[in-house]
C-alpha cells in the first residue's frame, strides 16, 4: 500500500480502502455504517471520528493490530483512544478479546473483528453479557424483536450464530456453543471486560471488608478505566434491555463504593472525575450529587460544589416538585460551613418521595386562605 502524504484517519481509511480495491459503499456496508460517514472522513469533513466508528473501520478492513492502533492513534489528541483497556488496552498478539463495556468491539489475533449489521451485534451482545451461560433462542427472538418477530425469526438467528461462529474463531477453538434451541458464548478469564470489572470490584469490596482502603481505591480505579462509554453503546437494540440496564447499575455502584472508600481514606480527589461523569448520566441522582459536593469540597472546589446542590434543587423543583432530601440538603450545610469531613457521606437511606413533596399553598385549597 503506498503510504499516504498526510496521516489523518481519513487519508489513512482512503489509502487502506484503494488497496483492497473497494468503493465507499462497499466499505461502509461492510463496517455497518453509512456511506456518508466514510466520505466525510475521507474527505475530511470529519475532523474526530468516534473511536468506535473507526475500529469498525479498521475490522472491515482487516487490518493487523499495528495498522488499526495506527488509524485509531491518527485521531486527534482530544479524543484520541487507545483500543481495549488493561487487559484490552494492549490488545494481545493471539486470542479473543471481547468488550462490552462501550461499543461492541471483539478482537481476535490482533485483528478487530467486523461484526456485521445491527441484529448480529445485539445476538452477540446479548450473549456476551450473559458469558458462560446459555441463553434460550426465544430469548435472543424476544431482544431483537419484543412482541412481533418474522416468521422467519429462527432462521435469521441460527444465521446470525453461524456468521458469529465463523468471526470468533476456528472449529477447534469456537467459543459460540449451541446446546440444542440454546446457546452459550464460553469465555475464559481476561476475555471479557465486564467479567473483569466484576471480578476488580469484588476484590474491592474485599479490601473494603478488610480495611484495606487504599487498595480497594485502587481496585476500583482499575475497574473504572475498562468502561469506554455506556455498555454496548453502538448496540441500540439491547438499550433498554435488562442485562444492559443491570450492567449501568453496577457501575452507578461502583463508582459511589470508589467514593465511599476513598473518603475514608482521605483522598477525595480520586473520585472527582467518576462522580462528575455519573452526575452527568444521572442529574436527578441525589445521592450521586452529595458524593460529588463532598468530593469537590474536600478538593476545595466550594462554589462548584454549592453548584451542583443548586442545580440539582432547580431540576427536582422544576421535574418532580420535591425538595432536595436530607442527605443533600445537610450536604450543602457542610459545605457552606466549610466543614465537610473526608468520610461525610455514609449512604443514609433518602426520605420517601410522597414525603417530599411540596405543601400545596392553603390559598388554592377549597375554602382559601380561611380553610380551617
Amino acid at each position: 500500500m503506498r503510504r499516504p502524504r498526510d496521516e489523518t484517519p481519513g487519508a489513512l481509511i482512503r489509502a487502506h480502502r484503494e488497496a483492497k480495491g473497494l468503493t465507499q459503499r462497499a466499505l461502509a456496508e461492510a463496517a455497518g455504517v453509512s456511506i456518508g460517514v466514510v466520505r466525510d472522513l475521507e474527505q475530511g469533513l470529519t475532523g474526530r471520528p468516534r473511536a468506535a466508528t473507526v475500529q469498525r473501520l479498521a475490522a472491515a478492513l482487516e487490518l493487523n493490530e499495528a495498522r488499526a492502533a495506527q488509524l485509531l492513534a491518527a485521531r486527534p489528541r482530544a479524543t484520541r483512544t487507545a483500543g481495549p483497556r488493561r487487559g484490552f488496552g494492549a490488545v494481545a498478539p493471539a486470542g479473543l478479546r471481547i468488550s462490552v463495556l462501550g461499543p461492541l468491539t471483539v478482537w481476535r489475533d490482533g485483528r478487530c473483528v467486523p461484526l456485521g449489521p445491527e441484529a448480529q451485534r445485539a445476538v452477540l451482545g446479548l450473549l456476551a453479557l450473559h458469558a458462560n451461560a446459555a441463553v434460550h433462542r426465544e430469548a435472543l427472538i424476544d431482544a431483537l424483536w419484543s412482541s412481533e418477530p418474522p416468521p422467519t425469526a429462527v432462521a435469521m438467528i441460527q444465521s446470525y450464530v453461524s456468521r458469529l461462529r465463523r468471526l470468533l474463531g476456528p472449529a477447534g477453538d469456537q467459543p459460540l456453543i449451541s446446546t440444542g434451541t440454546s446457546y452459550r458464548l464460553a469465555l475464559a478469564d481476561g476475555e471479557l471486560d465486564a467479567a473483569e470489572f466484576g471480578q476488580l470490584t469484588a476484590r474491592a469490596r474485599e479490601a473494603v471488608a478488610t480495611g484495606g482502603s487504599a487498595l480497594a481505591c485502587h481496585l476500583y480505579a482499575q475497574a473504572l478505566t475498562l468502561w469506554q462509554g455506556d455498555p454496548l453503546a453502538d448496540v441500540r437494540t439491547l438499550a433498554a434491555h435488562p442485562a444492559v440496564l443491570d450492567l449501568g447499575h453496577q457501575r452507578a455502584d461502583a463508582v459511589l463504593t470508589y467514593a465511599d472508600t476513598a473518603f475514608l481514606a482521605g483522598q477525595p480527589d480520586q473520585v472527582v472525575r467518576p462522580l462528575r461523569g455519573l452526575y452527568h448520566r444521572e442529574p436527578l441522582n441525589e445521592r450521586v450529587a452529595a458524593r460529588l459536593m463532598i468530593a469537590l469540597a474536600g478538593t476545595g472546589c466550594q462554589a462548584e460544589a454549592l453548584n451542583v446542590y443548586d442545580e440539582v434543587r432547580q431540576r427536582l423543583d422544576d421535574q418532580l416538585g420535591v425538595y432536595p432530601c436530607a442527605e443533600l440538603a445537610r450536604t450543602q450545610a457542610m459545605v457552606l460551613r466549610q466543614q465537610v469531613p473526608t468520610a461525610a457521606v455514609a449512604g443514609a437511606p433518602l426520605a420517601p418521595r410522597a414525603a417530599r413533596h411540596r405543601p400545596v399553598p392553603l390559598s388554592l385549597l377549597p375554602g382559601g386562605a380561611g380553610r380551617s
